[in-house]
């Protein structure tokens, strides 16, 4: 690559990066004005990531799913909202199948009872 190639494209890579953080920044602030962390999952993974892109949690999704259950029996839809509101952040676009990777796992820990989950 020529230096002005190089130039022009750590230039326009900088320009792109900061404009970026701008627009995270404003979605977090429609975030809160809106009191949600996106809709159900979408929208709210532009959080801080680890090297290989997943989003960081202060708990596991198992862990989060329990203490939104805790309780009480809810569907998968209301854990759902439940986890993202306690700001669980999913690396995937489809988060209702991580979701059901824990409840219906190998040896499930929840019970389910006409589509709602419980702890045992």
């Amino acid at each position: 690559m020529k230096p002005d190639a190089l130039k022009q494209y750590v230039s326009l890579r900088d320009s792109i990066v900061a404009e970026r953080e701008e627009l995270i920044t404003r979605l977090r602030e429609m975030d809160e004005a809106l009191g949600t962390t996106g809709l159900r999952g979408r929208g709210g993974n532009y959080g801080p990531r680890t090297p290989m892109g997943r989003a960081r949690n202060e708990m596991s999704l198992k862990e989060a799913v329990i203490k939104v259950i805790e309780g009480k029996a809810l569907s998968k839809h209301d854990i759902l909202d439940g986890v993202v509101r306690l700001g669980y952040q999913f690396s995937t676009d489809d988060p209702l199948n991580s979701l059901g990777v824990i409840l219906y796992g190998k040896n499930p820990k929840f019970k389910n009872e006409g589509g709602r989950f419980s702890l045992p």
